[in-house]
């Protein structure tokens, strides 16, 4: 297997040209979709677990607007460093975000546990970059499924990358696999779009053979969120539409999936991105401020324009909330499947 590398300019101006040709329909179903996905999204705080609300989970988990969306916005994320579809935990604050994902596979890596001629599967695994880096990383044999079409192709298009193996797929829905398939599962924020937390886990855990773990790192509410205070539901409401995740659960929450699952949980733990969330928004401002600028002059699409202001509307919002620990995008949970 080639030796796995970043995203690269290339991958950057294939990126660009996708946002310079998107369609009028694709532009105005992103456009919509905020408003369908990002309205009332269902929250458990840190007051619900302790007195012992159960958890709703995230209606529009498997939507067309969730599709749409993702379709256009892959596209901005692959501008900037993000083509994976996540901002990691700052690992080492003097790197990249690119290096900083990295870095933070290779944990995700040992977490694991897998051997050469093991299996996984990547749930949500946008266009299978993460998937390649773990194959290079234990030996073990790729799979993966997401809800964008579009993204698989891209994943199709990866010599590195086991085609068949890959597929569009829902993990609302039942998992196309048989029992005890996998050595090991993972998931890397896309979790927040679970509709049901208890069918998604048992799914998971039917999937794993006994000794395999599963792996989620994903949005959690941290302690000091309060549902009640309007300064702070609108950081969160801001930082959800930044970065687009669905529900917003304490995560004491996950630690419960796991556990009603029948999974052992081998760890929990929150990481801070603040750093790391610093440099992604000051790119982004930079895109914005050159695409208004060409969007003047008729050099650009103003559609194109427009979509870069959408996604980088609130960003201060965004480091404000994991400056005041309401938040984390990387609740780290570790459980393993008994023998």
């Amino acid at each position: 297997m080639t030796r796995h590398t970043p995203t690269t300019l290339t991958d950057r101006l294939g990126a660009l040209r996708g946002l310079l040709r998107i369609s009028d329909e694709d532009y105005h179903a992103y456009m919509r979709s905020y408003d369908e996905l990002f309205v009332d999204s269902p929250e458990n705080t840190k007051a619900d677990h302790d007195n012992g609300v159960p958890i709703r989970g995230y209606p529009q988990g498997s939507s067309n607007e969730l599709t749409e969306l993702y379709k256009v916005i892959h596209l901005l994320c692959t501008l900037g460093s993000v083509e994976k579809m996540y901002m990691p935990p700052t690992i080492d604050p003097e790197q990249s975000v690119l290096r900083n994902q990295i870095l933070f596979e290779r944990i995700v890596a040992d977490d694991l546990q897998l051997r050469p001629g093991g299996t996984f599967l990547d749930l949500g695994c946008g266009c299978g970059a993460i998937a390649e880096h773990m194959a290079e990383l234990t030996g073990a044999t790729p799979h993966g499924i997401n809800l964008d079409a579009s993204q698989i192709e891209k994943a199709w298009r990866n010599p590195n990358l086991p085609r068949n193996n890959f597929a569009v797929g829902d993990f609302n829905k039942a998992l196309e696999y048989a029992d005890a398939t996998f050595d090991a599962v993972y998931a890397i924020q896309p979790m927040t779009y679970v509709s049901d937390h208890g069918f998604t886990f048992a799914e998971v855990y039917r999937v794993l053979k006994p000794g395999g773990r599963f792996v989620i790192n994903d949005v959690a509410a941290l302690d000091a969120y309060d549902r009640d205070n309007e300064h702070q539901r609108t950081l969160i409401q801001h930082t959800r539409e930044l970065t687009v995740f669905g529900g917003f659960w304490y995560y004491r929450y996950w630690e419960d999936a796991y556990r009603d699952a029948g999974f052992e949980l081998v760890s929990s733990v929150g990481r801070p991105a603040v750093e790391l969330i610093k440099k992604e928004v000051a790119l982004f401002t930079r895109y914005e401020a050159v695409f208004r600028f060409l969007a003047r002059l008729h050099l650009i699409p103003r559609k194109t324009d427009a979509l870069m202001q959408r996604m980088n509307a609130n960003s201060e919002s965004y480091i404000r909330a994991e400056e005041e620990a309401l938040l984390t995008l990387n609740w780290h949970c570790v459980g393993e499947k008994p023998v």
